[in-house]
Protein backbone atom coordinates (compact mmCIF):
# COMPACT_ATOMS: atom_id res chain seq x y z
CA UNK A 1 0.00 0.00 0.00
CA UNK A 2 1.35 3.40 -0.96
CA UNK A 3 2.08 5.92 1.79
CA UNK A 4 0.65 8.81 -0.26
CA UNK A 5 -2.60 8.76 -2.25
CA UNK A 6 -2.67 11.27 -5.09
CA UNK A 7 -6.10 12.43 -6.22
CA UNK A 8 -6.39 15.46 -8.50
CA UNK A 9 -4.54 18.30 -6.73
CA UNK A 10 -4.22 16.48 -3.38
CA UNK A 11 -1.50 14.31 -1.88
CA UNK A 12 -3.15 12.48 0.99
CA UNK A 13 -1.01 10.65 3.58
CA UNK A 14 -2.18 7.04 4.06
CA UNK A 15 -1.98 5.03 7.28
CA UNK A 16 -2.81 1.31 7.06
CA UNK A 17 -3.83 -0.41 10.30
CA UNK A 18 -4.34 -4.15 10.25
CA UNK A 19 -6.23 -5.85 13.01
CA UNK A 20 -8.70 -8.52 14.02
CA UNK A 21 -11.66 -7.30 12.00
CA UNK A 22 -13.82 -8.63 9.21
CA UNK A 23 -14.35 -5.53 7.09
CA UNK A 24 -12.43 -2.62 5.63
CA UNK A 25 -13.06 0.89 6.94
CA UNK A 26 -11.87 4.31 5.76
CA UNK A 27 -11.58 7.33 8.03
CA UNK A 28 -10.16 10.76 7.41
CA UNK A 29 -8.32 12.32 10.34
CA UNK A 30 -8.64 15.98 11.30
CA UNK A 31 -5.21 16.53 9.78
CA UNK A 32 -6.41 15.17 6.41
CA UNK A 33 -4.73 11.74 6.48
CA UNK A 34 -6.54 8.65 5.23
CA UNK A 35 -6.74 5.91 7.88
CA UNK A 36 -7.45 2.45 6.44
CA UNK A 37 -8.47 -0.26 8.90
CA UNK A 38 -8.15 -3.71 7.32
CA UNK A 39 -8.37 -7.37 8.34
CA UNK A 40 -5.03 -9.02 9.09
CA UNK A 41 -5.02 -11.38 6.10
CA UNK A 42 -6.55 -9.10 3.44
CA UNK A 43 -4.41 -8.73 0.32
CA UNK A 44 -3.15 -5.28 -0.62
CA UNK A 45 -4.75 -5.55 -4.08
CA UNK A 46 -8.16 -5.84 -2.47
CA UNK A 47 -7.48 -2.86 -0.21
CA UNK A 48 -6.31 -0.75 -3.15
CA UNK A 49 -9.42 -1.70 -5.15
CA UNK A 50 -11.62 -0.68 -2.20
CA UNK A 51 -9.83 2.66 -1.88
CA UNK A 52 -10.00 3.21 -5.65
CA UNK A 53 -13.78 2.78 -5.61
CA UNK A 54 -14.04 5.53 -3.02
CA UNK A 55 -11.67 8.07 -4.56
CA UNK A 56 -14.40 10.69 -5.07
CA UNK A 57 -15.59 10.44 -1.45
CA UNK A 58 -11.98 10.61 -0.19
CA UNK A 59 -11.26 13.66 -2.36
CA UNK A 60 -14.43 15.49 -1.34
CA UNK A 61 -13.97 14.80 2.38
CA UNK A 62 -10.27 15.74 2.34
CA UNK A 63 -11.03 19.04 0.60
CA UNK A 64 -13.68 19.78 3.21
CA UNK A 65 -11.28 19.00 6.10
CA UNK A 66 -8.53 21.14 4.60
CA UNK A 67 -10.93 24.07 4.13
CA UNK A 68 -12.11 23.75 7.73
CA UNK A 69 -8.52 23.63 8.96
CA UNK A 70 -7.65 26.75 6.98
CA UNK A 71 -10.57 28.67 8.50
CA UNK A 72 -9.77 27.71 12.10
CA UNK A 73 -8.82 30.55 14.35
CA UNK A 74 -5.42 30.22 15.98
CA UNK A 75 -5.56 31.52 19.54
CA UNK A 76 -2.76 32.50 21.89
CA UNK A 77 -2.24 30.63 25.17
CA UNK A 78 -3.40 33.73 27.06
CA UNK A 79 -6.61 33.94 25.04
CA UNK A 80 -7.28 30.22 25.56
CA UNK A 81 -6.77 30.64 29.31
CA UNK A 82 -9.28 33.51 29.43
CA UNK A 83 -11.80 31.47 27.42
CA UNK A 84 -11.32 28.44 29.70
CA UNK A 85 -11.96 30.59 32.77
CA UNK A 86 -15.03 32.09 31.11
CA UNK A 87 -16.22 28.58 30.17
CA UNK A 88 -15.82 27.40 33.78
CA UNK A 89 -17.86 30.34 35.08
CA UNK A 90 -20.66 30.17 32.50
CA UNK A 91 -20.92 26.37 32.38
CA UNK A 92 -20.98 26.12 36.17
CA UNK A 93 -23.81 28.68 36.28
CA UNK A 94 -25.79 26.85 33.58
CA UNK A 95 -25.15 23.45 35.20
CA UNK A 96 -26.30 24.72 38.60
CA UNK A 97 -29.44 26.19 37.02
CA UNK A 98 -30.41 22.99 35.20
CA UNK A 99 -29.49 20.64 38.05
CA UNK A 100 -32.25 22.28 40.09
CA UNK A 101 -34.81 21.66 37.32
CA UNK A 102 -33.67 18.05 36.93
CA UNK A 103 -33.29 17.49 40.69
CA UNK A 104 -29.85 15.91 40.31
CA UNK A 105 -26.45 16.46 41.91
CA UNK A 106 -23.02 16.35 40.32
CA UNK A 107 -19.66 16.03 42.09
CA UNK A 108 -17.53 18.41 40.07
CA UNK A 109 -17.07 20.12 36.73
CA UNK A 110 -13.96 19.70 34.63
CA UNK A 111 -13.14 22.02 31.71
CA UNK A 112 -11.05 20.39 28.99
CA UNK A 113 -9.93 20.71 25.39
CA UNK A 114 -11.35 17.51 23.93
CA UNK A 115 -10.89 17.08 20.19
CA UNK A 116 -14.13 15.22 19.44
CA UNK A 117 -16.50 15.69 22.39
CA UNK A 118 -18.49 18.58 23.75
CA UNK A 119 -19.12 16.94 27.08
CA UNK A 120 -19.18 13.76 29.10
CA UNK A 121 -20.47 12.53 32.42
CA UNK A 122 -18.75 9.91 34.54
CA UNK A 123 -20.58 7.41 36.71
CA UNK A 124 -18.95 9.15 39.69
CA UNK A 125 -20.69 12.43 38.88
CA UNK A 126 -17.89 14.37 37.21
CA UNK A 127 -19.12 16.40 34.27
CA UNK A 128 -16.52 17.36 31.70
CA UNK A 129 -17.11 20.16 29.21
CA UNK A 130 -15.11 21.34 26.23
CA UNK A 131 -14.09 24.98 26.74
CA UNK A 132 -15.05 25.70 23.12
CA UNK A 133 -18.70 25.55 24.21
CA UNK A 134 -18.37 29.09 25.50
CA UNK A 135 -18.01 30.26 21.88
CA UNK A 136 -21.38 28.79 20.89
CA UNK A 137 -24.90 30.18 21.11
CA UNK A 138 -26.29 29.83 24.64
CA UNK A 139 -29.15 27.54 23.53
CA UNK A 140 -26.60 25.03 22.18
CA UNK A 141 -24.45 25.27 25.30
CA UNK A 142 -27.61 24.61 27.34
CA UNK A 143 -28.35 21.52 25.26
CA UNK A 144 -24.93 20.05 26.12
CA UNK A 145 -25.39 20.91 29.81
CA UNK A 146 -28.84 19.28 29.97
CA UNK A 147 -27.59 16.28 27.98
CA UNK A 148 -24.77 15.64 30.44
CA UNK A 149 -26.92 16.22 33.52
CA UNK A 150 -29.48 13.72 32.20
CA UNK A 151 -26.71 11.13 32.21
CA UNK A 152 -26.76 11.39 36.01
CA UNK A 153 -30.24 9.81 35.76
CA UNK A 154 -29.68 7.56 32.71
CA UNK A 155 -26.07 6.60 31.88
CA UNK A 156 -27.00 5.73 28.28
CA UNK A 157 -28.89 7.09 25.27
CA UNK A 158 -32.03 5.02 25.78
CA UNK A 159 -35.56 6.30 25.07
CA UNK A 160 -35.83 7.08 28.81
CA UNK A 161 -32.72 9.29 28.53
CA UNK A 162 -34.11 11.28 25.57
CA UNK A 163 -37.48 11.60 27.33
CA UNK A 164 -35.69 13.18 30.29
CA UNK A 165 -33.85 15.61 27.95
CA UNK A 166 -37.13 16.55 26.23
CA UNK A 167 -38.79 17.33 29.57
CA UNK A 168 -36.34 20.21 29.98
CA UNK A 169 -35.67 21.06 26.31
CA UNK A 170 -38.66 20.11 24.13
CA UNK A 171 -36.74 21.35 21.06
CA UNK A 172 -33.59 19.36 21.90
CA UNK A 173 -33.65 17.63 18.47
CA UNK A 174 -33.21 21.00 16.71
CA UNK A 175 -30.37 21.93 19.04
CA UNK A 176 -28.73 18.53 18.60
CA UNK A 177 -29.00 18.82 14.81
CA UNK A 178 -27.46 22.32 14.89
CA UNK A 179 -24.56 21.00 16.97
CA UNK A 180 -23.91 18.12 14.55
CA UNK A 181 -24.00 20.44 11.53
CA UNK A 182 -22.08 23.38 12.98
CA UNK A 183 -20.08 22.12 15.95
CA UNK A 184 -16.83 21.40 14.14
CA UNK A 185 -16.48 25.08 13.27
CA UNK A 186 -16.05 25.83 16.97
CA UNK A 187 -13.43 23.19 17.82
Amino acid sequence: MREILEIEDLCIPVVLQRGKRKTLALTLTQEGSLLIKAPLQMQEKEIERFVGQRRYWIYKQTKHILQENASRVVRSEEEIQVLREQARKVLTERTDYYKELLKVEYKRIRIGDQKTRWGSCSSRGTISYNWHLVLMPERIMDYVVVHELCHLVEMNHSPAFWKKVSEILPDYEDRRKWLKENGKRYM
